[in-house]
């Protein structure tokens, strides 16, 4: 990310980003958002991520916003995480903001 804004607080996840884990994961984004603005999720790109996580952070960012914080990805999707997007559709004919979030695109 080129700047940041105050408040803004990045937060490095685990490298399990799975159902197994999601529990623990689900708590500490909970707790990062609890006392940051925003919070700067980065994901590496060898993680190894299912379809609970993007349920999570679809759900995180909802949560943010009634928070009138936010939630957003320190890098565009990549590896794992850019998979399950694409096999669970997440990719086809995505909004304006959903591309923006998940794949750093401009905003038209």
């Amino acid at each position: 990310m080129s700047s940041t804004l105050s408040g803004d607080a990045s937060l490095t996840l685990l490298n399990a980003l799975t159902i197994k884990n999601i529990v623990t994961v689900q708590e500490i984004i909970l707790d990062h958002l609890a006392n940051n603005a925003t919070a700067i999720l980065d994901i590496d790109a060898e993680a190894q991520v299912d379809l609970s996580f993007v349920q999570l952070v679809t759900a995180a960012r909802k949560h943010a916003e009634t928070r009138a914080g936010r939630l957003v990805l320190a890098r565009p999707a990549a590896g794992d995480l850019y998979d399950v997007l694409k096999r669970g559709g997440f990719l086809d004919e995505m909004t304006p903001d959903a591309a923006h979030f998940w794949l750093h695109q401009e905003k038209n």
